[in-house]
């Protein structure tokens, strides 16, 4: 009503100004003209008073009905009520409220607030005409709104509730809050410290690691509890699970820059955390987390809930096992499992390279040694390990190798497949395989990724491996009482360590060099080795030009693509290696299209994560060799994701 008296109030001044000019025009110039003015002003005034009448009537009646509509028992009930309610019209304007809504929106300090489309957003108020309640909050405190509509002659009103849960929320949000997390945490490399270290020295080592770890939790509000020198069990609520998780962790960056002594321990944390409804299940899921975080090469975080995992840390290479104990173990189990089996189908990731092909000829020797018909699943279109393909099929007959497309025939009720140099079902060859065959065995090096091949026989799975043909030649040493492999193996399984490890410069081992001593004793011929890597003149150009468009982006250099490039993922992987080359580059990118996407291919000298990378993108691989694909995005999409994805890793350093 106060509106509209004003918006009156401004048609009489409006009015007088026109009575006066009227009257002016009347004396002083054109009688006609004045008179003709004055009856304008006239009729527009009996129109304006008419008008206000009308919608004075109106909002009166309104005003009137829900008066009646709340009008119970003494008349004063809603105005009393402590609920806070208020009556708005279709359009959010607000026709009436009590007491207790005009104290929460302090509705005198601004005439503004005359609708409530300036106390709630739009579509909150469209959810409530629909009778759909939403919460919302006013300063510190929390509500529930619900509403009861009231239909008039001719329009609908709604009726407000606003329930105050301050009470509740603070509740809830202390019940989540101090929900319990399990921890479980591993030193790593616990057996190094013990062979590098006197007996004396590795308690006192071990006693202030433990004494850095519980004093970290502790400063968390945690319990921390020992089960032995290496594993131990924390406690921690929800509230200080975040803030560890704010605070990246930092238990991580003090155990790996512990020294003793002066010396440098080389030492790393693994950590899994559960959160789930009971301790129980929360135990098994840290020990599941904890799993991960280890296959994953160690050095980090591994937080699962409700089958999620989120992982943290793992800047660091993982370090190398020198026991060759499990490999034994691993070896006697393969003979066991491949002995039971009808027919035994080896297979490795799509696109394969020297180190899917080359391991996968390495356990065909296996099973040829053992007695089983074998077959390799390739795709030899697709494959980029064309030129030891063609030798495998001179050498050993072109009849062992099948497409994915017939693999299927080859099924029978008690066939083995073995996964090499992937443990990720969608990358493979043939993925309905996996679905078809009931017994799986996986051999791989590639950081655990949250999606792997689950239920198998044997999931044999080495991280700080630099190759899965290293990993298959420590196999073939320990299957039979005589050596397996035939000199043309060995040199499969020598290229394939050679390409994973860039001719013996990344993540090659004692162990890497020992597996290459030996397959030289069973005939590797080093040089044809290295011939398999000649590229003919053509791609040796588009490598160069794939370079000589890089550019640089924090320390890392990134080339574009085109996609009419033959040999393409050949050739962007072999520019990607070049461009490490560069003076001041940590790492290198080179994004080509495929169809609708695009893909990437990583590469770095262990300096940056690049698997940590690629993982941000819905990619994965290793520290120093990832990739991944985009889907239904354009160039420039995948440039500006891949450059965010820098920018988050290089933040959370």
């Amino acid at each position: 009503m106060k509106k509209l008296w004003k918006i009156y109030d401004i048609s009489l001044i409006y009015i007088a100004l026109a009575v006066v000019l009227s009257v002016i025009v009347f004396a002083l110039t054109d009688k006609i003209v004045g008179a003709v003015a004055f009856a304008l002003t006239a009729a527009f005034a009996v129109g304006k008073f008419v008008y206000y009448k009308k919608v004075r009537e109106k909002l009166l009646h309104k005003i009137s009905v829900v008066s009646n509509e709340l009008d119970f028992t003494n008349g004063k009930a809603f105005e009393k009520l402590v609920v806070p309610c208020v009556v708005i019209d279709g359009d959010g304007a607000i026709v009436w409220f009590n007491g207790s809504f005009k104290a929460l929106f302090d509705i005198n300090s601004s005439t503004k607030k005359l609708n409530l489309k300036q106390l709630i957003k739009r579509d909150s108020l469209d959810r409530l005409m629909q009778g759909r309640g939403f919460k919302i909050k006013v300063d510190n405190m929390y509500f529930s709104i619900y509403s009861n509509d009231i239909d008039l002659t001719d329009e609908t009103i709604y009726l407000l509730y606003f329930f105050d849960e301050t009470k509740l929320r603070t509740i809830e949000k202390e019940y989540y809050d101090t929900r319990p997390s399990v921890m479980l945490a591993v030193i790593d490399n616990a057996d190094e410290i013990y062979q590098n270290f006197k007996e004396s020295e590795c308690a006192a080592i071990f006693s202030r690691i433990e004494g850095i770890i519980d004093d970290w939790v502790t400063s968390y509000g945690g319990l921390c509890r020992k089960f032995s020198n290496a594993r131990m069990l924390f406690f921690v609520e929800e509230r200080a699970l975040q803030k560890m998780i704010n605070d990246k962790f930092t238990v991580l960056d003090r155990i790996r820059e512990f020294t003793f002594d002066g010396k440098s321990v080389e030492v790393t944390l693994s950590i899994g955390v559960g959160k789930e409804e009971s301790l129980i299940d929360s135990n098994n899921s840290a020990k599941q987390a904890l799993d991960m975080a280890q296959s994953r090469g160690g050095d980090q975080v591994a937080i699962k809930h409700i089958a999620q995992y989120k992982f943290y840390g793992g800047v660091s290479a993982g370090f190398e096992k020198k026991n060759k104990v499990r490999t034994r173990l691993i070896a006697k189990s393969i003979s066991e499992i491949i002995g039971y089996s009808d027919n035994v189908l080896i297979m490795g990731h799509r696109f394969s390279d020297f180190d899917a092909f080359g391991s996968a000829v390495g356990m065909y020797a296996v099973a040829e040694h053992l007695g089983k018909t074998a077959h390799i699943v390739l795709n030899k279109e697709s494959t980029l390990a064309g030129p030891l393909v063609e030798r495998f099929a001179e050498a050993k007959g072109d009849k062992i190798i099948i497409s994915p497309d017939h693999a299927s025939h080859y099924v029978k009720e008690n066939t083995l497949l073995v996964v090499v140099d992937t443990h990720k079902q969608d990358f493979t060859e043939a993925p309905e395989l996996v679905d078809k065959v009931k017994k799986v065995m996986v051999i791989d090096h590639h950081r655990k990724s949250v999606s792997f091949i689950e239920n198998t026989v044997l999931f044999y799975h080495m991280p700080n491996s630099s190759s899965a043909a290293e990993m298959v030649t420590e196999i073939a040493q320990y299957i039979g009482k005589t050596p397996i492999l035939d000199s043309f193996t060995a040199s499969a399984l020598f290229a394939g360590i050679m390409l994973d490890t860039r001719n013996f410069v990344l993540r090659a081992g004692v162990r890497t060099f020992e597996a290459a001593a030996y397959l030289r004793s069973r005939g590797a011929n080093t040089v044809d080795s290295k011939k398999l890597f000649s590229n003919d003149m053509e791609i040796f150009r588009q490598r160069n030009s794939i370079i000589d468009s890089a550019r640089t982006y924090r320390e890392c250099a990134i080339s574009i693509t085109p996609g009419n490039m033959e040999n393409i993922r050949l050739v962007t992987s072999q520019a990607c290696d070049e461009m490490l080359n560069i003076e001041g580059v940590k790492a290198s990118f080179v994004l080509y299209p495929i169809g609708n996407g695009v893909n990437i291919s990583a590469r770095s000298y262990g300096e940056m994560n690049v698997q940590l990378i690629m993982e941000e993108l819905g990619g994965g691989g290793h520290q120093t060799m990832s990739a991944c694909q985009l889907k239904d995005i354009t160039m420039s999409q995948a440039v500006e994701k891949l450059e965010k994805a820098i920018d988050k890793y290089i933040t959370n350093l």
